[in-house]
């Protein structure tokens, strides 16, 4: 029984584990500020009344979210040298994978977000004059974000725990430092339930910030699908 549980291989292997852990917040950091770059472009365009805007995007996004994000962090990986050039080391492959992927559904939160202020707030801020930038920046986008901001939340969960598919294509985040963990000390059932345990904890976190928020009349839940 003492073989099976070999709890002792967690603080022994503790800061291997905080290298690891370390790495996949950074990732996580950088992903989240282009993921909702992305989606507020790509939200905008495809909320947009121009046809040659909104098209496009829809088509960007659908073909995006159609995309198993394994597949998504393995195909940028492989095929950023053929495609740009410019061979991506695995880190930053891992970094624009999963930015794109979790901007795709982004973006339809950020459209809802959108569609959620009445159209004559907008016609009035076109009445006093504002042009298109100025409706969306001083009426259309401080409302939505507000309405937006539990299914941000609930993204932005989905995305950290998105951050474990970088193990695939060998960066060492906290997922793959418990792999290497594992084959060194043979100790599977303690080292999963470990890193098991942190990722709730931490997204558990995040999910009570996001329910938190959704308590307030108007907001905007998300419902896609991971």
């Amino acid at each position: 029984m003492e073989s099976f549980w070999k709890w002792h291989v967690i603080p022994e292997n503790l800061h291997f584990f905080a290298m690891g852990f370390r790495l996949t917040l950074v990732l996580f950091a950088l992903a989240w500020v282009g993921c909702w770059t992305f989606a507020v472009v790509f939200g905008a365009m495809r909320h947009s009344d121009r046809w040659w805007l909104r098209y496009p995007a829809a088509g960007v996004i659908e073909v995006i979210r159609g995309t198993p994000g394994i597949m998504f962090v393995v195909w940028v990986y492989f095929l950023s040298q053929p495609l740009v050039g410019y061979a991506l080391s695995p880190f930053w492959a891992a970094v624009w994978a999963l930015l794109i992927h979790n901007g795709a559904y982004g973006a339809e939160v950020v459209r809802a977000g959108l569609n959620s202020i009445p159209r004559g707030q907008v016609s009035a801020g076109y009445s006093t004059g504002l042009n298109y930038l100025q409706v969306m920046g001083h009426i259309v986008l401080p409302q939505a974000l507000r309405n937006m901001a539990p299914a941000v939340v609930n993204r932005s969960v989905a995305l950290f725990k998105n951050t474990s598919l970088a193990f695939v294509i060998g960066v060492i985040e906290f997922f793959r430092s418990g792999t290497i963990v594992n084959g060194r000390e043979n100790a599977s059932f303690s080292v999963f339930t470990f890193i098991a345990v942190v990722y709730f904890l931490c997204c558990f976190s995040l999910s009570r910030l996001g329910h938190r928020l959704g308590q307030r009349p108007g907001v905007i839940e998300d419902t896609t699908a991971v």
